[in-house]
């Protein structure tokens, strides 16, 4: 059962979650209500849909990745896990910071009107949550694996509302994703339900109100 948890854990790690949100939308059909279908992921040129995906990847993973890895070998935290909170503010300022870059790097060298929305606010609101999450760690241990599951289901919700046809199957299956890595974190003691919980909405909720108002 251990291995089963921290399995589940690596295979959801928190810097997956924003190329999750991307395959999920862009390979599964959805048609928004009218006909140039603007907001519409899935109707996006396949080519530009690569790009999207290794731009995501390279901003959402590899570099915050390589950077922990150069921490961890500099001694400045114990484990990749950053399971110690003192250890938490550093990765987490990098990994906003890569937020950021990515959220700057498309909205200026992306021409207005060539993507949906919801791409340009995945990063922007992502950005958001990790700088609160920074904040709430000088007080509390947050568990950022529910932050991230938090922020798909945010994210999902708040884009399919633009679309009059989805999958709603799709939002089940994320719904019980969710419920999975968080008792996969609190099967190993990494957190309680409070860290979970708090982690998930805070996720949710940045991330919902951010393509809800701005997209």
């Amino acid at each position: 059962m251990k291995f089963l948890a921290n399995l589940i854990s690596w295979i959801f790690l928190p810097l997956f979650m924003p190329v999750y949100a991307l395959l999920l939308t862009m390979y599964i059909p959805s048609l928004e209500e009218g006909f140039f279908q603007n907001n519409t992921i899935y109707l996006l040129d396949p080519r530009l849909k690569l790009a999207l995906l290794g731009i995501f990847f390279l901003f959402s993973f590899l570099a915050p990745a390589i950077s922990l890895v150069i921490l961890k070998r500099n001694n400045k935290i114990s484990n990749l896990e950053i399971d110690n909170r003192s250890e938490r503010s550093i990765p987490i300022l990098v990994t906003a910071i890569y937020s950021a870059i990515l959220a700057w790097f498309l909205m200026v060298k992306t021409p207005s009107g060539i993507l949906p929305p919801s791409v340009y606010l995945l990063p922007a609101g992502g950005t958001v949550a990790i700088l609160l999450v920074l904040l709430i760690t000088r007080f509390d241990k947050i568990s950022l694996h529910a932050l991230g599951v938090g922020m798909l289901m945010g994210f999902l919700i708040a884009y399919f509302q633009t679309q009059a046809q989805f999958q709603l199957w799709i939002l089940l299956l994320a719904t019980v994703v969710s419920g999975v890595i968080m008792f996969a974190r609190l099967y190993l003691e990494k957190h309680n339900l409070r860290q979970c919980l708090m982690g998930y909405f805070l996720g949710l909720i940045v991330i919902y109100l951010t393509i809800h108002f701005f997209s």
